[in-house]
This record gives structure tokens, sequence and C-alpha cells, in this order.
């Protein structure tokens, strides 16, 4: 087939194969990029960094194509080893996250608001970890209000795995600037 056509122009069929050439590319550069960006917030979440470095978790995320996971651990005192599974890395706190949330291709983290919401503007999967050792837990509520709307998964480190397994599609997140204070001051109850 020639490349070019008559009036030295590329050919159509040279565009069409070029564009499948690209496509394939573009896949396989996004599928040797797919990161997991896990986050505790503020606070610790040891139990959380400790499942999600386990040999069964790691496993469970290459096999669904990761090759990367970043931690930020707060002040956990749980400092993840390597790993032969995937590449695995940390930090304790940076200026901002939004950066690692908008690389990574799921996010994974406590249930804080910040969280939640940074994640669901971005349009990430996200599945929050409920840390039940917090006291007057409102994450829970937040979590559960949002699992119901179809935006993200919840569940205990215990049930992670479990989570991750049957992993489904979400609710895209309409990002409204008033819309989510609006959904958090009725959730806990203040007035709007």
């Amino acid at each position: 087939m020639p490349v070019y056509d008559g009036q030295n122009r590329p050919s159509p069929w040279f565009c069409y194969i070029s564009l499948i050439n690209l496509s394939v590319k573009s896949s396989l550069l996004l599928k040797s990029s797919m990161s997991v960006f896990v986050t505790v917030g503020s606070t610790s979440f040891d139990d959380l960094i400790k499942t999600v470095c386990s040999p069964e978790i790691l496993q469970s995320l290459s096999d669904k194509g990761f090759k990367k996971v970043i931690l930020q651990i707060g002040r956990g005192t749980v400092m993840p080893d390597k790993s032969d599974i995937m590449e695995v890395e940390w930090f304790r706190f940076k200026d901002s996250i939004s950066q690692d949330i908008k690389n990574a291709s799921l996010i994974i983290g406590h249930a804080g608001a910040g969280t939640i919401l940074e994640s669901l503007i971005e349009h990430k999967p996200l599945i929050t970890v409920l840390n039940d050792k917090l006291m007057n837990n409102h994450q829970t509520e937040l979590a559960e209000e949002m699992a119901k709307e179809g935006y993200l998964s919840y569940c205990s480190c215990s049930d992670l795995l479990e989570t991750l397994k049957s992993s489904k599609s979400y609710t895209p997140f309409i990002s409204e600037p008033n819309m989510f204070p609006a959904f958090l001051e009725e959730l806990m109850g203040l007035s709007v």
C-alpha cells in the first residue's frame, strides 16, 4: 500500500495503520505505568499499610496490571519493604498529594472527606478502607453514603483483598462546588 497518495499527502490507509499503531503503543504505555496510590491522611493507619504491602494484595494488584504502589504513610510506624512482586515507594507527607492522585490508576485510602473529594474530582476509582480504631467515626457514614451513590467502594482491612477481586465500575462524579459541602453538612446533621 502506498504511503502517499498522488498529491503527496499521506494515504488514508497509512493514516489508519498509524492510528492503530499509536493506539497499541498508548495502551502498552498505560499498562506499563498503571499505579496505585495509597493514602492514610494526616494520622497513622498502620493496618492499611501492612495490608496493602502483604504479598496477597500486591499479587492481586499485579494480576490486575498494576506495576507500582505509592504509599503515603503519614505518622505511621510501618515502613514498607521492597517487593519482588511490584515496585513499592513510600513517603510520609507532602505539601500536596494532588499529583499523586492524578497520576494513579486506582486510589486506596482512608475515608477522609478530602481524600474522597479529590479522588472523585479526578474521576479515579476509589476504595476507602475504614479505620475501625478511630473513635466517633464519621468516615464510616461518609463512605457508606458515597458507596450507595456508586461513587466508591469501602471495606475494612480484612476485606480489602475481596474488594479488589470484585472490582466494579463506578458512577462518574459530577463536580459541583457547593454539592459536596452541602452533602457533608446534611450527613453530619448541620444546618445548610
